[in-house]
């Protein structure tokens, strides 16, 4: 791997020179790089692929000092302080892989998948004296590698949506969550959380087991009977760094979809539906919904209308005027007991948003904060 070293300090386009004197006594003129800068080119954005983490982005420029030997640096500021620095050499070229991208988000601060806007520059120098290059930026995202929840090392996929007009994006589990304990070490317990078990079966397929996750009722999922309030961010049952998603993220999701008046479609898992379904699942952004079925009341029946249908609870409670915004419009006097859910099914691309009662075993996924 290419190493990469820590720089301080903060220069400008054209660094501080020094001069010195030769055994003549006569003072010798510093000798500045003029550098032209050829790629990658000015505001580039690209996703950093996990898969493929020796994937390069060639860094190419020229300048008018064959003795010159050069560094490429990067910073989140423009201004070019508390760079990460890559030793280059004398050569005009040089390949930096997606992993040494990652790492240099990461050393620089920025968040498990998360976005950076890096600045960076071509820094020439020779014989003491450093010159840069104009300073060009891009914006990665860093890698979208499985995510290992620390409390019982599950392992979890991960996907993104981007809002395309504003650029906004939220980063989402990519699998129903499975955990029995909360971030804390506390258990869950059998009243908050029932898992995947046939009808009449002892035991059930594993892998099914693994892709249906747990049923959770609302008041597990939350830790508690508060719902969000706007713009709140409640962990409930997610790990530290994550959040329950609230009816807002929810549509957020649906909106960024490729196909937003198919939700279900983009979100749907390709097989994990009944065969028959007439609303195929293409997992257009790699959310891997499956037909989970769900638990009438935790913890006394079984699943129901696995491979039909699934339902998801989000961290919002329902509030007066909301039976406006729900097509069966609820009684706003069972509002205390109930929580904000949406629902897809085997032959509709829609999102059905309802309101059910708290008891309710339903699946359910986290956002990133």
């Amino acid at each position: 791997m290419k190493k990469i070293y820590f720089c301080a300090a903060a220069l400008g386009i054209l660094a501080a020179v020094s001069c010195s004197k030769p055994e003549d006594g006569k003072e010798q003129q510093p000798q500045e790089v003029q550098i032209a800068v050829y790629s990658p080119d000015d505001l580039e954005e690209f996703d950093l692929d996990w898969n493929n983490q020796q994937k390069k982005l060639t860094f190419e420029w020229e300048s008018d000092n064959s003795a010159a030997t050069y560094s490429i640096l990067f910073s989140l500021a423009e201004e070019m302080t508390d760079c990460q620095r890559i030793e280059v050499g004398s050569e005009c070229t040089k390949d930096v892989t997606h992993l040494d991208f990652d790492g240099i988000l990461e050393n620089l601060g920025v968040g498990p998948y998360k976005r950076g806007k890096l600045y960076w520059t071509i820094e020439g120098s020779v014989a003491g004296t450093s010159s840069r290059s104009e300073i060009r930026s891009m914006e990665l995202f860093r890698f979208y590698k499985p995510f290992v929840d620390p409390r019982d090392g599950e392992e979890y996929r991960v996907c993104k949506v981007v809002d395309a007009l504003t650029g906004d994006y939220a980063v989402w589990l990519a699998d129903n969550l499975r955990a029995t304990k909360y971030a804390d070490g506390t258990e869950i317990g059998e009243k908050g959380v029932k898992f995947f078990k046939p009808e009449g079966e002892e035991n059930a397929d594993p892998a099914l087991v693994k892709a249906y996750g747990g049923y959770y009722t609302w008041t597990a999922a939350m830790r508690g009977e508060k719902g969000a309030e706007p713009g709140e961010k409640i962990q409930g049952v997610a790990p530290k760094g994550w959040h329950i998603p609230t009816w807002d993220e929810w549509v957020f999701l649906i909106n960024a979809c490729p196909t937003p008046e198919d939700p279900g479609a983009a979100l749907k898992d390709k097989s994990l539906w009944d065969p028959s379904s007439t609303n195929v699942g293409k997992n257009s952004i790699g959310f891997n919904m499956a037909a989970a079925g769900y638990i009438w009341e935790v913890p006394v029946n079984d699943v129901i209308e696995n491979e039909k249908f699934t339902c998801f609870w989000t961290g919002s409670a329902p509030q007066p005027g909301d039976e406006n915004k729900i097509p069966w419009s609820p009684n706003p006097a069972d509002f205390p007991n109930q929580g904000v859910t949406f629902a897809f099914n085997s032959n509709d691309g829609g999102a059905a948003l309802y309101v059910y009662p708290r008891n309710r075993g339903f699946s359910l996924r986290y956002v990133l904060d």
